[in-house]
């Protein structure tokens, strides 16, 4: 069996997408062929997009799984044998009138017809996509993102005079602007990682944040970043799965994210949750965990129990299930 895994053109400052599946492909290479293929244009107009699917017109051997992002591809690929995995609908959600129609049946609607199978970070993900589609629900599984095995815990006392809060991300639904708000006047270092813009250092200093900011960096870096900090700060308004959820509790850090889906499923009773949308809500988030040193603790022993969910052996072997099958399905 031979799988290709195709990737949207890279870009610095988004990652993720490459980071799981490069894991995971890893994970499987000794029990399966795995190719890469990167797009060489970014989907950044019509016509980017049409050269796009025109370069993969050449590829048509084997078993192609669309990591992400780039949905369309499977327009260009055979149906019989291709995997698409849509992350999240957050490209739909955060478009509103021609644009999102636009979107939602070029990146949507159409991609999910064309494709063999779809999988998927979370239900919610699932629930939205049914919803927005409506295919059959069977035609899609829900494979969780798996956690980095290379993160690991190290011990740190809590700074409470100052302590490190990592923020991962800048896009509008992390909500960095509430957050800004719901931290000011508190002796906190805001540790960001994410590209921010004019506004949001605005925002910062108006607030008298203590803050530093880095962006486009390794998964060594990202790994360093997490065992530097005290806790994590996740208070997200959308999210198709909140991996830096899952992240901080393997390395034994506090969490605070946000009381909807998925997090709220994802973390169990193991993270601080607060209302993203009210600023009240995750500034007494905030200042529970600095005050609550036995709340703490209590918190990173759960998150080392829910890590376990999402080992990379256990993530892996669902995605060799789902191409092992195609296979069968392709050879009868």
């Amino acid at each position: 069996m031979e799988v290709t895994l195709i990737y949207r053109k890279r870009n610095p400052a988004f990652f993720s997408i490459e980071k799981v599946f490069g894991v995971i492909k890893n994970q499987l290479s000794s029990k399966v062929k795995i190719k890469s293929i990167e797009l060489p244009f970014h989907s950044k107009g019509i016509v980017q997009i049409c050269l796009n699917l025109v370069y993969l017109l050449q590829f048509r051997k084997g078993l192609f799984h669309i990591t992400g992002d780039v949905h369309y591809a499977v327009l260009a690929l055979p149906k019989k044998s291709t995997v698409l995995t849509i992350h999240d609908l957050v490209f739909i959600e955060s478009q509103r009138g021609i644009k999102q129609f636009f979107l939602s049946w070029l990146y949507l609607k159409l991609p999910v017809s064309r494709a063999k199978y779809i999988t998927t970070i979370s239900e919610k993900s699932k629930k939205e996509i049914v919803l927005n589609c409506n295919c059959d629900p069977n035609k899609i599984l829900v494979i969780p993102d798996p956690i980095d095995s290379r993160i690991r815990f190290e011990k740190k006392e809590f700074n409470r005079s100052a302590p490190r809060f990592l923020f991962i991300g800048s896009t509008a639904n992390k909500n960095l602007e509430r957050t800004i708000q719901a931290i000011s006047g508190l002796d906190i270092d805001l540790r960001i990682i994410g590209k921010i813009d004019n506004s949001q250092k605005e925002l910062l200093h108006n607030y008298g944040i203590n803050y530093s900011f880095d962006h486009a960096i390794s998964d060594e870096q990202l790994i360093q970043e997490y065992i530097d900090s005290d806790a994590i700060l996740f208070a997200s308004t959308y999210e198709g799965f909140g991996l830096p959820v899952i992240e901080g509790f393997k390395a034994g850090r506090a969490v605070i994210t946000s009381d909807l889906e998925p997090m709220n499923v994802n973390s169990c009773d193991a993270a601080m949750l607060v209302n993203p949308y009210e600023v009240a809500s995750i500034r007494n988030g905030v200042i529970e965990v600095i005050n609550n040193p036995l709340l703490r603790q209590d918190m990173v022993e759960k998150g080392f129990e829910i890590v376990k969910r999402y080992e990379i052996e256990k993530i892996a072997e669902q995605y060799f299930s789902l191409w092992s099958k195609i296979d069968e399905e392709n050879k009868r």
